[in-house]
């Protein structure tokens, strides 16, 4: 004998989105900074810095500047296999807002789907979330540090070195220097 083995079983997709959905109404999870859910409904905490913060409310009002629509932060979009996937940022026209609303999950993404990356991240990771916005129906996803002012954009096609959102991000860094 020895070590005790963990046996891990995986949720379903509705499992999955009700746990989402319990936790996002749970107090105790109320200002903990970005989280998510993994593959088997644990809660996956990554704080964020004031810098992140800062960075997710000015290029959502960038966005809705430059572009209209609206703009907002941290919602849930629903993958058909496994937890929802939860960008910093997010885009699309009034009309997908109306319809969609701010509250539980988004059975689909919106137009974009922006990741802001903290000093824990790993680039692939964020490259692999953003393929898989694109995968679920987003137009675009994008890497954005305000660190480095440097943006990744990808579109279906690959990455992309202009948006054909028509984004000028050069306010964005002003704003946030």
């Amino acid at each position: 004998m020895g070590a005790i083995d963990r046996v891990y079983v995986k949720p379903t997709a509705q499992e999955l989105e009700a746990r989402f959905l319990d936790v996002l109404s749970d107090a105790r999870f109320q200002g903990i900074g970005h989280w998510e859910l993994n593959e088997y409904g644990e809660v996956v905490v990554s704080p964020v810095s004031g810098t992140h913060s800062r960075a997710q409310f000015r290029l959502a009002a960038e966005l809705e500047r430059q572009l209209g629509g609206t703009g907002w932060g941290e919602q849930g979009i629903r993958r058909p296999d496994g937890a929802p996937i939860v960008p910093d940022v997010l885009w699309a026209e009034d009309a997908f807002f109306r319809q969609h609303g701010s509250s539980g999950i988004l059975p689909v993404p919106p137009r974009l789907c922006v990741e802001i990356p903290s000093p824990s991240n790993d680039p692939e990771a964020l490259r692999a979330k953003c393929r898989i916005y694109l995968s679920l129906g987003a137009e675009e996803a994008w890497i954005v540090d305000p660190v480095t002012e440097t943006v990744e954009i990808y579109g279906v096609d690959g990455s992309r070195d202009t948006s054909k959102l028509g984004f000028d991000f050069a306010p964005l860094w002003e704003r946030l220097r």
